[in-house]
């Protein structure tokens, strides 16, 4: 997957979070706390908040490990010099 690919899908997850914290009143950081310990019920919302906040996380960690290497490349292109990040064609 690619980087542009990989921001839209963070920011989509993102958006679907943000409507159910404001929903329930709770981050998802701390929902997901309380979903993994069991203090939570399994209804229906509570399952879905827990699938989009971990496919977040997912794509967050693919998005570092693909800027790492594109970070990786860049700089070996730019040896000594400044690196050239130019933006996205549309």
């Amino acid at each position: 997957m690619v980087l542009s690919d990989l921001i839209a899908d963070i920011h989509d997850l993102e958006g679907e979070l943000t409507k159910i914290e404001r929903r329930y009143g709770l981050l998802s950081a701390d929902f997901y706390h309380l979903y993994k310990a069991g203090e939570l019920e399994q209804s229906r919302d509570f399952i879905e908040w827990a699938g989009y906040y971990e496919a977040k996380l997912d794509r967050q960690a693919q998005y570092r490990d693909t800027m790492y290497e594109h970070l990786r490349d860049l700089r070996q292109r730019a040896g000594l010099g400044a690196l050239s990040l130019l933006p996205e064609s549309a």
